[in-house]
């Protein structure tokens, strides 16, 4: 464990009793930037509160969320001179974690050098907050984005939304495409049930799965064709024909809930965006419900593929399990930047 000395980075620790535990190393994305604005925000990620904010140059920066004054939440304060001011009594961190000000002194400086909250290192990038969950030392691998989506974001639209899920949970339901005929019958009810050809192949820290379902009988050419692509720690490119993709996160907030964030494309001129936004209205509105309330009924409720008997068709799902634990004992390549 390296030494904690004032203002520095520090590894985020792991969900105490994770099972598996998470794959370290690697990026997580945990908010979306555009609600960091001019007041901080408070996020709970892999079981901690994290504090986010805009240092004086507009940069974001991450400390735990608690003030180590009396334990408030950092989040309800406000950033004063590129500094971040506790709501409770006044006092001032810098963007490196110091205590820079104390209001109580006749002098207004900290009367005490343990007053520091932990900085963890994040990143933004095209629209997300990325954060570093692992050692300080060595290089960094190059943040889970899918450099098949588009290059930039005017024909997406975005969405966000918790589930009380474990993330391994949520990831199987996002891999699963023979569910679609019998969980989605309502809106899905012409897609065929066979689901070949089913292509499952594993490339470093991805899985990379296209099926096509087909009613018994249908030829080649015919049927309901998907492709998802899970990226470690939990980041998913989705494809539905030749104009809609998708990217989809899903993050431990805890061990028992996940946040997610999509991000639908639609390249279609002028529309696209509004497309985008109808697609992700009926997903998250319509469909996704569904989903949950079918993954909440599963049993046990923590994620172990021993617990199942699992078929062709979810071999995506089981790759998933077996690429996740390698990752979590530190087994898996990381990406070339």
């Amino acid at each position: 464990m390296p030494q904690r000395t004032r203002g520095a980075n520090h590894p985020l620790p792991l969900l105490e009793g994770a099972a598996p535990p998470l794959p370290r190393d690697c990026w997580y994305p945990i908010a979306s930037a555009r609600r960091v604005r001019e007041r901080p925000l408070t996020v709970r990620r892999l079981g901690r509160a994290l504090v986010l904010w805009r240092d004086a140059a507009g940069a974001l920066v991450a400390h735990d969320a608690r003030c180590p004054h009396r334990g408030a939440d950092l989040g309800l304060g406000r950033v004063v001179s590129g500094e971040l001011a506790c709501p409770y009594h006044g006092f001032r961190f810098g963007a490196d974690g110091a205590c820079t000000a104390m209001p109580c002194e006749p002098d207004g400086k900290p009367s005490r050098r343990d007053l520091s909250i932990r900085r963890y290192e994040v990143r933004e990038f095209r629209g997300l907050v990325w954060l570093w969950h692992g050692d300080d030392a060595g290089d960094r691998p190059p943040l889970p984005w899918f450099e098949e989506l588009p290059a930039s974001d005017r024909h997406g639209w975005d969405h966000e939304e918790e589930w009380p899920l474990p993330q391994l949970r949520v990831m199987e339901g996002m891999l699963d495409l023979h569910h679609a005929p019998f969980a989605h019958s309502r809106f899905l009810g012409g897609v065929g049930t066979v689901l070949d050809p089913y292509e499952v192949t594993v490339e470093g820290d991805t899985v990379r799965t296209f099926g096509t379902l087909r009613r018994p009988g249908d030829g080649a050419g015919r049927g309901f064709s998907a492709g998802m692509d899970a990226r470690l720690p939990g980041v998913l490119r989705i494809r539905f024909g030749k104009r809609m993709m998708g990217i989809v996160a899903a993050t431990p907030i805890d061990h028992d809930s996940t946040w997610i964030f999509a991000r639908y494309f639609v390249e279609v001129p002028i529309l696209g965006k509004l497309f985008a936004a109808l697609s992700l209205w009926a997903e998250f509105g319509l469909v996704q419900p569904e989903d949950q309330r079918m993954l909440l009924s599963t049993s046990p409720r923590e994620p172990d593929v021993r617990d199942h008997k699992l078929v062709r068709a979810d071999l995506g799902i089981a790759q998933w399990h077996k690429l996740f634990s390698r990752a979590a004992r530190g087994e898996v390549r990381e990406r070339a930047s």
